[in-house]
């Protein structure tokens, strides 16, 4: 792969420290493009000012920021990876279809349920009555309506920012 080219941009000195520190993060030789490109930005910000670098010289100074960018990015992609794991690989792949987040919500607000309470869940999602579910959770429809009742107030009684957790 590559290297992009940054002459008269940032020093050559600067580039090696990037691709050292890169490597030292774990960075791939394809991801290296990447990692410049993301830690050039971050440098082409930064002032050094020896007036208040405290004796530190402008590469002592570099290495902290280069290192906190590089772990940003592996940080989301690791965050990436656990989201395809999660979502399976239709997360990846593009669709027409808007994913409406709120099911997404639902689906997992679901699995932290009790099996039981899942059994309910699903049966009121089928517009099953109160009954029925009953005989498939295998208990009397007061258990199910109790079930029902607490889940009820268990969402309205939460504020939105719980909701969320």
């Amino acid at each position: 792969m590559e290297m992009p080219s940054y002459d008269g941009i940032i020093e050559k000195w600067k580039i090696n420290l990037i691709i050292s520190r890169a490597k030292r993060c774990g960075f791939k030789p394809h991801e290296m493009p990447d990692a410049l490109q993301e830690a050039v930005l971050v440098i082409l910000e930064f002032k050094y000012d020896p007036k208040h670098a405290n004796g530190a010289i402008e590469r002592t100074a570099l290495v902290p920021i280069i290192d906190n960018r590089l772990r940003k990015m592996k940080r989301a992609e690791t965050r990436y990876r656990m989201h395809v794991e999660r979502f399976g690989q239709n997360a990846t792949e593009f669709s027409r279809d808007e994913v409406d987040p709120r099911t997404i919500d639902v689906a997992s607000a679901v699995a932290k349920l009790s099996p039981r309470e899942q059994q309910v869940c699903s049966g009121l999602a089928d517009d099953l009555p109160i009954v029925q579910i009953a005989k498939q959770v295998g208990c009397g429809w007061h258990t199910v309506d109790r079930i029902i009742r607490r889940l009820n107030s268990r969402l309205k009684g939460l504020d939105p920012k719980e909701r969320e957790e």
